[in-house]
């Protein structure tokens, strides 16, 4: 058996406890090298002492490496935290693994490694530290700072070796890792496994930690460890949970390339001291680097999932992916549109063009294609691991025409620079036929696949008696990574034989062997030129982005005032204090309160992109202005005379965590609270009343995209929006639109309908005049108690209709749950859109619940009661919201009117996103743009589209208002 080798840094007095109980070890002969440390001068800034070293970038000397500067506290409560997460850890994988003698030597010997308490800095440069206190830590006695003389190896952890080895520029974790225990056998490196291990932990000497894939299997782009460095690389039969490892890895990171061997000098004194490395014997095989880390790509497939052309892969992108493609094979053009909500889910919808078939409806353009509308979703059964490969089950056309519908199951699997992929299909997958459809052997059933579309002629529905029935072939293919790093290679073999194709429009197929060239454009954008069915050269251009992180840095906002650790002292300008407070957030402060230490501002109609970075930029303000006397800020807004919700700031919390770097426990601490306070009688310091009217202009835009006419019809338009408060809580408003630009006179097919047609006039609507008035109403607004909110309303509600109603909605602070009830008495408007009315008359409403689950930031919208046609039922809204404020949802009606009486489509449904504003500008801007994809509009399951609902009148009280943030922003 090979011989542990364990590299470490010890103190004197941890190495003279762990000679009592651990093995001896091999130590090569090294000479001692020499750190220089130092004392804080009383209480002083890091960025001072580096100043007074000249630790400077560029300055100090050049065996020394900055970087790599270590703030010891051993006594602090960092220190405290590091011990008990490596003591947990450990504790955890020896349980776990209490036959693996290897690690549990490994875990005993990074037990005694001295616990120091290193503070995790953001830059370890003076003048950067000096900009940005809030990441300059101040020092005290208790403080040890050692700038570490530069080591060039690298230690490997790992219960199947322990080594140093030299570092090499261009070596890569992987070429360390094998340096230090060897290489596999051949046949297993051509497997994808030539690693024990599929992944590593590199601890940098910067205190930073980085997890890695290490494997054929799994290896992406990555760099090379830094000189100094420590890497955990736990074998593939470590049982134990990612958590643990990055503990182990995260404790390693505090070591960084020197732990103190001696006595702490005296007190502001600077001296050169012992820094111990040991060296135990290691191959002598040099490590050797990949000559390229081999970079992973995921695409897009024809039909927009991801994929290689005509067939589906089992990969998934990163939740909060989304992507955008169009391609085109002759005779059909593909628009798709996918969502990623989970790292487990693909989802989205896809208009398919047939050229070679027509709507034959329009009047105006009698030639324009078919449009198939249809969804698609992907679920993960299961992740790829070494042996093991990713397996995922999608359905194809779920809910649409089922003219494409077809079921699949396909698994894949990595092999270095190549990416296999093997499927069965059934369906438009399947067509082809060649094996025995598996699921025979459940019963003959599935021997036959019911033709047409699906639920008779209107589609639309869910249709399980279709699944995985008929004719089952197989399917795959391989992903190729070319050396070029913008190049990938797509072959597969299809299983559709394009003998079963829409309307009977049957296709020639020379081959079913597809070949496709990708060229990555840029990191958002891909195009492919691929041959297929042996007859046709197939082009398409994917869009992709992670919407969850996407943002944009606010340069244009104004400097937030800077803050300063002392309050200001002075009277103070409470008129000039709102108008920098307007300027820096674009709220509007009506009335500021103080009382026994608190100061209270009452906030009119506040909104924000995102609440927390708007209400540090009003805490700036306020701790540059207020006297010191204030040590909370209470920030409380209203809305049409209701107090909606509260923000409680801790002003010295708040300043300390923005002019030092304070411990974790106190960094993390949140400054800013959520809750209802309430203290009288506060004292006015000032009032400040708003005029009761309010006017804006805007731009409109409203398109109808797949339709007999055209595959989009769009309208872009000029809105004038005025209100005027009657009294606090009662405001008449309304909204004008003037048409400026459109396609609609293309506009001619009127959709039929087998119920009260509430929205299929459509067309009669929006051509009918280009000046309209969409919504003139009265509304007021009250509650009940602290938690129940109320509307009532009458006027001009909508587009459509107009009438009387009211809502009442409870919503407690900070709860994940909310209910709501609507009632709406309404008569249809004439197509006009001004004051005429129709003889449509219905009662509408429902009673809705809201519940934020808690899992995979899952929220629930449930619906149930009677709709615009009359017809009663429920809608289900399940949506996930990201950190940055992103939405992705869908929705679907199911009501007591049937497929045939509903029409195309069968019943509502639909998908959407809705993208913060913010994201979009480089000035802070609030609201929300929210893009739905409904294929049909139909009357059945119609909902009246009311101007507030109080779900998103109370935004203020949602328990997670806080915590979505910019990534840009950092």
């Amino acid at each position: 058996m090979k011989p542990i080798r364990i590299p470490f840094v010890l103190t004197v007095v941890a190495a003279l406890v762990s000679m009592a109980f651990m093995p001896a070890i091999a130590v090569a002969a090294s000479p001692n090298i020499e750190a220089l440390q130092a004392k804080p001068q009383g209480t002083e800034r890091l960025s001072a002492l580096l100043v007074r070293q000249g630790w400077l970038p560029g300055l100090h000397a050049a065996e020394y490496r900055l970087s790599s500067l270590l703030v010891l506290a051993p006594s602090s409560a960092d220190a405290i935290e590091q011990q008990m997460a490596r003591d947990r850890a450990i504790q955890n994988l020896r349980l776990a693994n209490r036959n693996n003698t290897a690690l549990q030597q490994v875990l005993q010997r990074v037990g005694a490694m001295p616990v120091n308490g290193r503070l995790k800095l953001e830059s370890t440069d003076a003048n950067y530290l000096q900009a940005r206190p809030e990441f300059d830590p101040v020092l005290n006695s208790t403080y040890t700072v050692v700038l570490p003389q530069a080591t060039n190896t690298v230690t490997v952890l790992s219960d199947l070796g322990t080594c140093v080895v030299p570092h090499q520029a261009t070596a890569s974790a992987q070429a360390y890792i094998e340096a230090c225990i060897g290489k596999q056998s051949a046949w297993k490196s051509w497997l994808g496994v030539e690693r024990p291990m599929d992944w590593a932990w590199v601890a940098n000497p910067n205190g930073t930690v980085e997890q890695l894939a290490v494997n054929g299997w799994n290896e992406q782009a990555q760099g090379g460890p830094a000189p100094g460095s420590w890497l955990w690389a736990p074998s593939r039969k470590v049982e134990g949970e990612q958590k643990q490892h990055e503990a182990i890895a995260g404790f390693l990171a505090t070591q960084g390339e020197f732990v103190q061997a001696v006595q702490a000098p005296q007190a502001h004194s600077v001296v050169a001291i012992e820094q111990k490395t040991l060296l135990p014997e290691f191959d002598e095989a040099e490590p050797k680097p990949l000559e390229t880390s081999e970079p992973w790509y995921l695409s897009s497939s024809d039909w927009g999932v991801v994929g290689l052309l005509q067939t589906p892969t089992a990969r998934m992108r990163q939740a909060g992916s989304y992507s955008a493609t169009f391609s085109r094979t002759s005779p059909y053009s593909r628009y798709s549109f996918m969502l990623q909500p989970f790292d487990w889910m693909e989802a989205g919808f896809r208009y398919n063009s047939l050229t070679n078939a027509k709507f034959g409806v329009s009047t105006t353009n009698p030639d324009q294609s078919f449009k198939d509308k249809n969804f698609d979703v992907k679920f993960r059964l299961m992740q790829e691991s070494a042996h093991l490969p990713e397996l995922s089950v999608g359905f194809r056309d779920v809910a649409g025409t089922g003219l494409f519908s077809g079921e699949y199951v396909v698994g894949s699997k990595r092999v270095g620079s190549v990416d296999f992929s093997l499927g069965i299909g059934w369906g438009s997958l399947g067509a082809g036929g060649g094996i025995t459809n598996p699921f025979k052997a459940f019963g003959d059933s599935f021997e036959t696949r019911p033709v047409g579309f699906v639920g008779g002629d209107s589609g639309g529905t869910v249709d399980t008696n279709t699944f995985f029935k008929g004719p089952a072939a197989l399917f795959g293919g391989a992903q190729v990574q070319l050396p070029w790093e913008d190049w990938v290679l797509k072959l597969e073999v299809e299983g559709n034989d394009y003998q079963s194709e829409p309307f009977g429009n049957n296709l020639e197929q020379s081959t079913n062997v597809n070949v496709g060239l990708l060229h990555r454009v840029n990191d958002y954008m891909d195009f492919t030129l691929g041959y297929e069915r042996g007859t046709e050269v197939m082009v398409a251009l994917s869009f992709h982005e992670k919407l969850d992180t996407f943002g944009t840095p606010k340069l244009s906002d104004p400097p937030s005032p800077k803050v300063n650790e002392a309050p200001p002292t002075g009277p103070v300008s409470w008129p000039a204090v709102l108008e920098e407070l307007k300027q820096q957030t674009g709220w509007v402060a009506t009335k500021v309160q103080g009382d026994e230490g608190e100061l209270k501002l009452i906030i009119d109609e506040a909104d924000a992109g995102y609440w927390q970075y708007t209400i540090d930029r009003a805490t700036a303000v306020l701790h540059k202005h207020a006297p010191a006397e204030y040590a909370w800020f209470n920030y409380e807004y209203q809305a049409k005379g209701q107090k909606v919700s509260q923000h409680i700031v801790d002003r010295n919390l708040w300043v300390r965590q923005r002019t030092t770097l304070l411990p974790n426990a106190w960094r993390d601490m949140p400054a800013t609270k959520q809750r209802e306070r309430v203290k009288y009688p506060y004292q006015t310091l000032f009032d400040n009343p708003q005029s009761p009217w309010k006017t804006s202009v805007s731009a409109g835009y409203r398109q109808i995209l797949g339709g007999p006419d055209g595959f989009i019809l769009y309208q872009l338009s000029a809105l004038g929006n005025v209100s005027y408060e009657l009294t606090e809580s009662t405001v008449a408003s309304g909204r004008v639109r003037a048409a400026l630009l459109d396609n609609f006179d293309k506009f001619t097919y009127t959709a039929p309908s087998n119920l009260p047609r509430v929205r299929t006039f459509q067309r009669e609507y929006a051509t009918t005049s280009d000046f309209t008035i969409p919504n003139l109403q009265l509304t007021h607004y009250g509650k009940l108690g602290s938690d129940v909110f109320y509307t009532t309303y009458g006027g001009l509600l909508e587009d459509m209709f107009a009438g009387v109603g009211g809502e009442v909605l409870y919503r407690p602070m900070n709860s994940t749950v909310a209910i709501g009830v609507d009632v709406n008495s309404v008569k249809q408007r004439d197509f006009e859109q001004d004051f005429g009315l129709r003889d449509y008359q219905v009662n509408t409403g429902h009673a809705t619940l809201y519940w934020d689950t808690g899992f995979e930031d899952i929220l629930v919208k449930a619906s149930v009661g009677q709709y615009l046609a009359g017809d009663k039922g429920a809608t289900m809204d399940l949506s996930r919201v990201f950190d940055n404020g992103v939405k992705m949802g869908a929705f679907f009606t199911r009501t007591n009117v049937s497929a045939a009486e509903f029409g195309e489509g069968s019943f509502d449904k639909g998908v959407y996103v809705t993208l913060p504003f913010d994201a979009f500008f480089t000035q802070s801007v609030a609201g929300t743009a929210n893009l739905v994809f409904n294929p049909l509009t139909r009357d059945g399951g119609a909902k009246l589209s009311r101007s507030v609902e109080l779900y998103d009148f109370t935004q203020a009280r949602d328990p997670r208002l806080l915590t979505y943030t910019n990534p840009a922003a950092k």
